[in-house]
């Protein structure tokens, strides 16, 4: 199932159609299985927004796909990124809905893999308790109706609105945590677990990822670093609450998820920043923050490292990359050290809070060989 991601970039400010329309004109339509925009309407509530974008991209290829929408301010603001994900004419790919979500399985001889489009919570104005407890139950439901556990999955995004402000007196991002730690609490994660993005957005909880299984758990390698404590085994110093003595959940993400397809080798890097051990580093500096974090993923993602989890020495490329800034007046330092180290990939730069108040810069990525 080899995989291909287009890219492009979308004018909405008066309207969705025709911007789409253009973009799926320089497309493929075969094989899609799945789109991600990144952007918001000033002047549109979300849900209204999603479902014109949805309706729009299926009138331009004829068929329903999982769609994701991020509510983040694209940089330079304005307009709306958008990635197309694309399978080979040869993949058994098949498009399901559930509870109005819809969500696109491949099957091969063996192994089976299944998109699932961002679900966002119904009321963005409910607790944060509460739209996670929905989208995780909406998560759940559609992965066992189609014979996957939660241990399945291999890559997860999550956006959390305002992830680093309070509510009740407990961070939105710890709350998060909490409740993903509850939902993942159902397996027992034999292939570690899943790369992950936590980062802020506008408004609201949404959780998309991928699910992947092969025939005896093979093809499925958590990948960590070295140079950094792994997520999920953070003390509990770093970790935010009002309330000291509070049982605060860890992050629970491995830094990459490398899967092995009959198709190709696909390495998703989670939502990386600059952090040594498990410390955050040059706090005043995007720019250097941004060094520091290309650093960490370089090192990741190394023929060396690899081998170290099990993998063979591959010599991966940067398919995409998503690059998030906490201030808009940085992008231009940020995206000068992004292009110098990955010259001509694809790239996206938004606006978004990262999950500790000190770190300017988060970079996630899809690399392949």
């Amino acid at each position: 199932m080899g995989l291909k991601i287009y890219s492009s970039i979308l004018d909405i400010c008066k309207g969705v159609m025709e911007p789409i329309e253009k973009a799926f004109a320089k497309i493929p339509s075969e094989g899609v299985c799945g789109v991600v925009l990144c952007g918001t309407s000033d002047t549109t509530e979300y849900h209204l927004l999603l479902s014109k974008i949805k309706s729009a991209i299926y009138a331009s290829i004829g068929k329903k796909v999982p769609v994701t929408l991020i509510p983040q301010h694209l940089l330079p603001i304005g307009g709306v990124a958008m990635e197309v994900y694309a399978l080979d004419g040869e993949a058994n790919f098949q498009i399901k809905e559930q509870d109005g979500l819809c969500y696109g399985i491949v099957e091969g001889s063996d192994e089976k893999m299944l998109f699932v489009e961002g679900i966002p919570a119904s009321d963005f104005s409910a607790s944060v308790h509460k739209q996670n407890q929905e989208v995780f139950a909406k998560l759940d439901a559609l992965l066992s109706a189609y014979g996957f556990e939660v241990g399945d999955i291999v890559r997860q995004w999550n956006y959390i609105g305002n992830i680093v402000s309070y509510r009740d007196g407990k961070q939105n991002y710890q709350e998060f945590n909490d409740a993903r730690s509850a939902y993942y609490a159902k397996s027992e994660w034999r292939n570690g677990y899943p790369a992950a993005t936590g980062i802020g957005s506008t408004e609201g909880i949404i959780v998309g990822g991928i699910a992947f299984k092969k025939a005896n758990g093979a093809g499925v390698y958590p990948i960590d670093n070295p140079l950094q404590v792994a997520a999920h085994v953070y003390s509990k110093k770093v970790l935010i609450d009002d309330d000291e003595n509070a049982v605060k959940s860890t992050p629970k993400f491995e830094r990459a998820k490398l899967i092995k397809t009959a198709g190709g080798v696909y390495c998703f890097v989670s939502g990386t920043a600059a952090i040594r051990g498990e410390e955050s580093v040059d706090p005043n500096s995007a720019e250097l923050q941004t060094v520091k974090t290309i650093e960490n993923i370089e090192y990741l993602v190394s023929k060396e490292n690899l081998v170290r989890f099990g993998c063979k020495p591959y010599e991966l490329k940067y398919a995409f990359l998503h690059v998030f800034i906490k201030h808009a007046e940085d992008h231009a330092a940020v995206k000068a050290v992004v292009e110098r180290a990955c010259p001509q990939v694809p790239t996206i730069y938004s606006v978004a809070d990262v999950c500790r108040s000190e770190l300017l810069v988060e970079i996630e990525g899809i690399l392949t060989l």
